[in-house]
């Protein structure tokens, strides 16, 4: 089987929402809207979250362990760059996720990372 390519965006929450408030907003209703654009459906094979517990990384941070300053990060898989770069490029994408994104989460300071992966135990 061919390797999926695997995009992860790591992400930071609006100042103007609560840890709880962004969790909770990130897991119910965005995923809907996300999930339910044709190109995400087609060009899609997996997609999952990563929720960071803030309260325990404030933790880690003072004992001198260093974290990184995200709330979040998305991991989406597909069969090729160009089928994945293709989402972010569609119309419908552009006119219903981005948006709902703006309620949020900080678009402009989002990070991606771009590979694959070697499962390795498990």
């Amino acid at each position: 089987m061919a390797k999926l390519v695997h995009v992860q965006i790591l992400i930071k929450k609006l100042d103007a929402l609560s840890d709880e408030e962004f969790h909770t907003y990130w897991r119910d209703p965005h995923p809907k809207i996300w999930l339910s654009v044709d190109i995400v459906k087609k060009n899609v094979i997996k997609y999952s979250q990563f929720h960071v517990d803030q309260k325990t990384s404030g933790q880690l941070t003072a004992a001198g362990l260093p974290m990184a300053e995200f709330d979040g990060g998305v991991n989406i898989w597909g069969r090729s760059l160009e089928e994945l770069m293709a989402v972010f490029h569609d119309e419908e994408y552009l006119k219903a996720v981005v948006p709902d994104e703006e309620k949020f989460l900080k678009r402009g300071e989002t990070v991606m990372m771009l590979g694959w992966d070697e499962d390795l135990k498990g």
